[in-house]
């Protein structure tokens, strides 16, 4: 009897998983980070991370002041998932995951349709390099653009937007194929568009 006991509790050892991390925590090594610490402390943990987007305050833009906002990239390799962690005001705000991670391209080039939608800037920026242009400025999204096409509708007091950090980069591919104008949208890639034919430099 106890031999069968003993047994069952080796079956069910060998069929536990692997600790997961809970939601809104990532574990670096033995130790975990979670929402709400200090970036300081995660440094500690976790190390540099591959890759640092800082995303610039609005300044004096009429709708008020949007805290500093930073997106930490940490690429495990492709066995872990790709990790992207974003602070707000000093403090870890949200850990998000975007695929596997990938060992580093060397010199592959960025093929087509390469980028999607979806894609984290890290990602691109890897696959494809920098761009030969790039512009940056916060929008507004709502979420009823509709609206704002009647400017008089009385509706227009009981909508209110939320501040995006929208970028344009440009890539040229040489004379062979278009211009591609990549829209990101608080990091993300959001639109991908062609303009007129690149050229060799």
């Amino acid at each position: 009897m106890r031999s069968f006991a003993a047994l069952l509790l080796w079956l069910c050892a060998i069929g536990v998983p692997a600790p997961v991390d809970a939601a809104g925590s990532m574990r670096c090594g033995s130790r975990l980070v979670s929402e709400g610490m200090f970036a300081a402390e995660v440094l500690a943990i976790c190390g540099e991370p591959d890759f640092r987007d800082v995303w610039p305050p609005p300044g004096a833009y009429g709708y008020g002041y949007l805290a500093p906002t930073e997106e930490w990239t940490y690429n495990r390799g492709s066995s872990q998932l790709l990790r992207i962690l974003r602070f707000r005001n000093g403090r870890l705000d949200r850990i998000e995951s975007e695929g596997y991670g990938f060992a580093p391209r060397q010199g592959q080039g960025c093929g087509h349709g390469e980028i999607r939608p979806g894609m984290s800037k890290y990602r691109l920026l890897a696959f494809c390099g920098e761009p030969l242009t790039r512009y940056a400025d916060y929008v507004l999204r709502y979420a009823r653009p509709e609206i704002w096409d009647r400017p008089y509708d009385l509706r227009d007091d009981y909508v209110t937007g939320t501040p995006v950090y929208r970028e344009e980069w440009v890539y040229n591919f040489g004379a062979n194929q278009l211009l591609r104008i990549v829209v990101l949208e608080n990091g993300r890639v959001s639109e991908i568009r062609t303009g007129r034919r690149g050229f060799d430099p």
